[in-house]
């Protein structure tokens, strides 16, 4: 049943998908290549975990973790470390914008690449659309 049979909107995960790998490719909605998955992490982390960061991001520590190196905002922080996230290294993804959470993944689609079927990571945003957020 599709989207119109059932009048309902598709769910929108809220974890990363566990089959997605380093090395993965990652494609927009419209087929282009964004880059490959650099890094992944699953979430679930608690909630003391989360505080922790949180607190110590306050108080000024300055570790000098992926995130404080991309200036990603700490109520973005709290949410990968709940639900995960893959970090996505190509080309013009900078700081923030190379974190993709799991309401950006469509889903792991496999596909013909250079004569080969490979799993592949879909975006539900455009390149175009992850470069201006």
């Amino acid at each position: 049943m599709n989207e119109e049979q059932t009048g309902q909107e598709p769910l929108v995960p809220d974890r990363i998908p566990q089959r997605i790998y380093e090395g993965m490719p990652v494609y927009d909605s419209q087929g282009e290549i964004v880059g490959t998955v650099k890094v992944m992490y699953y979430g679930g982390a608690s909630e003391e975990a989360i505080q922790k960061m949180l607190e110590t991001e306050e108080a000024g520590a300055g570790d000098s973790s992926a995130f404080d190196a991309d200036n990603v905002p700490k109520e973005m922080r709290a949410r990968f470390m709940r639900q995960g996230y893959i970090l996505v290294d190509g080309p013009d993804l900078t700081g923030a914008k190379r974190y993709i959470g799991p309401e950006q993944i469509e889903g792991i689609v496999t596909q013909d690449i250079e004569g080969r079927m490979t799993d592949t990571v879909r975006l539900r945003a455009t390149r175009a659309e992850l470069l201006n957020a």
